[in-house]
């Protein structure tokens, strides 16, 4: 033992004479501190209690009469102490007559004996070994500084350091600062009032001390401080896309530290739609098809679409589902048999969830698409014969087919008298094909018919023309009047008899 301290008392003064100069620095900025007094408790014995060494015995040792500390709560320690001012009062003798001290320290020690910080007191017996040292007004009081990490809030011992002549370190204890009036270092509570999102670049709260640092886990090169009014903005070098939670944490140089967590809100994708059960007909999905037509398929008549939670753009959204091989499953569906598909939006990483759409193969439907709301002749002057008149604008009619390729339909056309207020009208509605013609007044006629192509939708008077379609035959003895009517539409499958 006397060897290993031999060998730590030259490291140790070394250390000193370096971190002192620091010291000099943080104890100019402490001069405004307010130095209060704490309680304390003297060692039992006249020579103080032994600590480590012990080779050099004391007939009698200086007591310890006022402790002052920087950074005090109701006259206890807190981690933020880092100054003692230190009164002795007294001798220290040695009680053997071989034995001499010299390097003489004043001193805080802690739990485990060793040096509860910085070690910067000044060395009251520089260079000569002495039997006997008394403190005087001149260097009554001495400056120890302490350091919470060494230290860490454990009962103090207040005392003495010195070597013998032979280079053994001692420590003495000549007084205590129990635990019960030392503060525990204060647990900070920050906030963060920021509703946080996957795009969120700013994090703002409260703190807890003025010029805390805050830090947070999904960002560690950013650091703010604590404003005077406790708030504090936390500017981050990206968002906090793919982030679910965060931890902002609130610490200062004293060891005082406190956490708060917050969920972000996941941006998230929701898939909505107009229709979940449709109607497949012969030739809307054959077995040829690829499965993103199908999908694209599904998605323009489910009227599927997709929004950003946050709001943001869906232009990179694709719809899709995991069943492959979808055209060859739906067009193998006999009519009237239904298959469900699970379909989802997704935008790279992000998926929405699923909705099941319901395919059911029918035979197909025929029905009329769209159909010219009114048609009109115009003002047509009374003729001296018998004349026939186009409409003054082109009739469109057209038809919905989705049955197999190649079915029948037959379009009829039918017409009412055409009436003023006080007269009918001397002619008809009539269906002109070239040199043949079909009054349509109270009786239904063939005015159009072919089968399904490629697409499900048709125009049935396309192909009208000046010879081809229905037009107005008017006798000379009709009145000058206004008059309507009203032609009916039929489409059927079958030609009637």
């Amino acid at each position: 033992m006397r060897r290993f301290r031999r060998l730590l008392a030259p490291i140790g003064l070394l250390l000193g004479s370096l971190i002192a100069m620091g010291w000099s620095q943080s104890l100019v900025s402490q001069a405004a501190d307010t130095m209060t007094a704490v309680s304390f408790t003297k060692a039992t014995s006249i020579t103080g209690d032994s600590l480590y060494g012990g080779d050099t015995s004391l007939s009698s040792a200086p007591a310890v009469t006022q402790i002052l500390a920087n950074n005090v709560e109701n006259g206890k320690l807190t981690n933020r102490t880092t100054v003692l001012s230190i009164t002795y009062s007294g001798t220290l003798t040695t009680k053997n007559s071989r034995d001499t001290v010299k390097n003489l320290y004043a001193s805080a020690f802690n739990a485990d004996s060793n040096v509860a910080g910085l070690i910067n007191s000044t060395n009251l017996i520089p260079g000569s070994l002495v039997k006997t040292f008394t403190f005087s007004s001149s260097n009554a009081t001495q400056t120890v500084g302490l350091d919470w990490s060494v230290w860490n809030g454990t009962a103090l011992s207040i005392g003495l350091r010195y070597t013998n002549q032979l280079g053994d370190e001692s420590g003495r204890a000549l007084a205590y600062i129990s635990k019960d009036s030392i503060v525990e270092p204060k647990v900070l509570t920050p906030t963060i009032t920021t509703d946080l999102t996957q795009s969120t670049t700013v994090i703002e709260g409260k703190g807890t001390i003025v010029g805390d640092k805050i830090t947070v886990d999904a960002d560690p090169s950013v650091s703010t401080t604590v404003g005077a009014d406790l708030s504090y903005s936390l500017k981050l070098s990206k968002s906090l896309a793919g982030q679910k939670t965060v931890v902002v944490t609130e610490s200062n140089d004293a060891g005082d530290s406190g956490t708060v967590s917050k969920d972000v809100a996941q941006k998230t994708l929701t898939l909505d739609n107009k229709e979940t059960s449709l109607a497949t007909g012969p030739n809307d999905i054959t077995s040829s098809m690829s499965n993103s037509d199908v999908l694209a398929w599904i998605t323009k008549q489910a009227g599927l679409s997709a929004t950003y939670s946050d709001g943001s753009s869906t232009a990179d959204v694709t719809y899709t589902s995991d069943a492959t091989g979808l055209a060859a499953k739906i067009a193998a569906l006999a009519s009237g048999d239904s298959m469900t598909v699970d379909v989802y939006a997704q935008d790279g990483s992000t998926k929405s969830s699923s909705q099941t759409i319901t395919i059911k193969k029918t035979a197909g439907t025929l029905s009329f698409g769209t159909i010219s709301g009114s048609i009109g002749f115009g003002t047509l002057a009374i003729p001296t014969k018998e004349a026939i008149y186009q409409p003054s604008s082109k009739w469109d009619v057209n038809i919905s087919d989705t049955r197999a390729t190649g079915s029948k339909w037959y379009v009829y056309a039918s017409a009412t008298e055409l009436e003023s207020d006080s007269h009918k009208l001397k002619g008809n509605l009539i269906y002109q094909d070239g040199s043949n013609q079909s009054v349509l007044t109270n009786q239904s006629t063939l005015v159009a018919s072919g089968s399904r192509g490629t697409t499900n939708t048709t125009a049935v008077t396309s192909d009208w023309s000046s010879t081809k379609g229905i037009f107005l035959d008017v006798q000379p003895s009709v009145y000058a009047d206004s008059y309507q009517g009203k032609v009916n539409w039929s489409l059927q499958s079958t030609p009637t008899e």
